[in-house]
């Protein structure tokens, strides 16, 4: 006979109590379980029920109607062609591919019985906590002592019923309880079912919590286009980079309230976007294709989308077409121009936001070292958060004129490259001389500042770029850098990102600094000439090409995490979800 046992979740932290499928367990105070496992492929996870009592002698085969996950349903893998009841024998079922399902439901779309409950408990009080929660399982506290559970952030544990027969839920650890995205790790090691998260005062993370419920939409999330042995096909080719990474059916959270299920909808699906667009590789996405999805999005909420390319992008965007000219065949240079409103009122506020879209960045003829150019995919990475804000402010219909404009192109080494000490004229008439290739992404933004702010002044004029890596160097990946002379935006934004826990910090546009971009043969180089300030300098370089526009906002991050809660490892367009509810606090929606 073996004991529960404390095991490491196969797809991230925190501690999963299981037990070896087929062996009796015998728990303090319950009569004797017998646990047993069923694993869907698809997703790699470990359904544990609890067997009626007696227990089966070793001559008995046992199957446990009446005793799955669902308390009294049968438990069916997801997507499966049949249902079968959990047994001693782990058995595999064939999955079959649906189509982007939501990480959300509601009450009434489940039996009353067919909803999960899930109870958020501190470690600093656990012990009163499941006193009060569960008054007639007194013995409770012991099995969670001994299943090593502590209420430790991201520990999950089963929780049998008194009687022993079913599952009364999940208890999980929320620490100190104040990271409401900690539950973002719980897509990755429940089972497919549905759940809700139950109140409790000392819990510390209310269940009515919004960024409790994204935290656990984003953490559905997993890219596997490329693995072969997903059931899921990606059939539609490098057009479709922009659908859902994952096809895959998922643990859903009920949200009863119909206006914040909706509102979470709209973030997780637009993060998913922008992390999509990141993780897929150049091969799959070059300027067309970015330009593409684009487009599909646009469709989707009535945008006109103009895609500027070949002689009229290199009249009107000579910077642009100076650093994707290099590019094979196929995936040359462009610009994408999209506007959108659902405003009625002819002075609706205008927000212009612009991405840089290198999608794929060697440094040019500056090249970069090996190990600096394989996440170099993710130099896109404005775009793609760029198009995950438009996709979140068209979503929600804000009161506004949005235009978004993407200059994409891959930074490539051939003969007709450009080259250090060229000097390019740029859209706005300044020239510019190239001191370093790798530092294009300011020269494409440049073009399109430019077309932004010659015509109208933005009430809002947001860049985000995957610029510098003296950003990085500054802040660390997790914190992107903001660059404004408008104290009021930028305690807006720092304010929006600490409510939402999508944090920004600002950093200085340090003017004496701006010296250090001066050429002796044009109005200006593209780098500074000392080793330090870079990300400054960069900033200081973009504000020449906004014609002075008050409201400017350049936003330099790194667009890739660590795996965290919430935050699996790869892309990640950081910093939209913050200014996202910025936008709708400041502008609202549309009549």
């Amino acid at each position: 006979m073996r004991s529960i046992a404390t095991m490491k979740s196969a797809r991230g932290g925190g501690s999963v109590v299981s037990t070896t499928p087929g062996y009796r367990v015998v728990l303090p105070g319950f009569s004797a379980l017998v646990l047993a496992s069923s694993t869907c492929p698809s997703r790699a996870r470990q359904a544990t029920t609890f067997a009626t009592r007696p227990p089966p002698t070793p001559s008995s085969t046992p199957t446990f109607a009446g005793a799955s996950l669902l308390s009294g349903s049968a438990w069916r893998c997801p997507r499966t062609t049949s249902t079968s009841f959990l047994s001693f024998t782990t058995t595999t079922t064939a999955c079959l591919a649906t189509t982007s399902p939501s990480s959300f439901t509601t009450s009434q779309q489940n039996p009353k019985d067919g909803v999960v409950p899930i109870w958020p408990v501190s470690k600093l009080t656990l012990d009163a906590q499941l006193e009060e929660t569960f008054p007639d399982h007194p013995a409770l506290p012991e099995f969670a002592k001994s299943a090593g559970f502590a209420g430790e952030e991201g520990q999950v544990l089963a929780v049998p019923n008194p009687s022993g027969a079913g599952l009364a839920g999940w208890l999980f650890g929320t620490g100190s309880g104040t990271n409401p995205f900690a539950f973002g790790s719980l897509p990755q090691k429940l089972p497919v079912a549905s759940y809700r998260i139950e109140s409790g005062s000392r819990a510390g993370v209310d269940a009515a919590d919004e960024e409790a419920c994204i935290g656990w939409g984003l953490g559905s999330y997993a890219f596997k286009r490329y693995k072969t042995s997903s059931p899921a096909e990606d059939e539609a080719g490098p057009a479709d980079a922009g659908a859902s990474a994952d096809e895959e059916e998922v643990p859903k959270l009920c949200v009863d309230d119909e206006s914040r299920r909706r509102e979470c909808e709209l973030i997780v699906d637009s993060v998913f976007l922008g992390r999509d667009l990141i993780n897929t590789p150049c091969s799959d996405l070059g300027p067309a294709d970015l330009a593409r999805s684009a487009e599909r999005l646009g469709k989707a909420h009535g945008a006109n989308v103009k895609v500027i390319k070949g002689s009229e992008l290199e009249r009107g965007f000579p910077l642009v077409h100076a650093v994707g000219r290099a590019a094979s065949s196929g995936r040359d240079p462009l610009v994408v121009d999209m506007v959108w409103s659902a405003s009625k009122r002819a002075d609706a506020p205008l927000v212009t936001i612009v991405g840089k879209g290198v999608c794929f960045d060697t440094g040019g003829l500056d090249i970069k070292p090996p190990s600096s150019m394989l996440t170099m995919k993710k130099d896109m990475g404005g775009a793609a958060s760029v198009l995950s804000l438009a996709s979140m402010v068209m979503g929600a219909k804000l009161d506004v004129k949005l235009r978004v404009l993407l200059p994409c192109v891959e930074n490539c080494v051939a003969g007709n490259a450009f080259r250090p000490s060229d000097v390019i004229h740029s859209r706005s008439g300044q020239t510019v001389e190239i001191g370093n290739t790798d530092a294009e992404g300011r020269l494409i933004l440049a073009d399109c500042l430019t077309l932004a702010s010659e015509s109208e002044q933005p009430d809002l004029l947001l860049d985000m770029a995957t610029l510098t890596g003296a950003h990085r160097v500054a802040l660390g990946w997790d914190l992107p850098g903001v660059f404004t002379d408008n104290d009021e935006l930028a305690q807006e934004m720092y304010s929006a990102g600490l409510e939402h826990h999508d944090p920004v910090w600002r950093l200085p546009l340090w003017k004496p600094y701006a010296k250090m971009l001066d050429s002796k043969v044009a109005d200006m180089n593209n780098i500074g000439s000392a080793p330090w300030g870079g990300a400054i300098t960069a900033a200081l370089f973009l504000q020449k090409f906004t014609n002075k526009c008050p409201n400017w906002v350049h936003i330099d991050f790194n667009g890739w995490t660590s795996a965290k809660p919430g935050f699996p490892e790869g892309g990640e367009p950081q910093a939209v979800r913050g200014i996202y509810k910025l936008l709708k606090a400041k502008y609202g929606t549309a009549a």
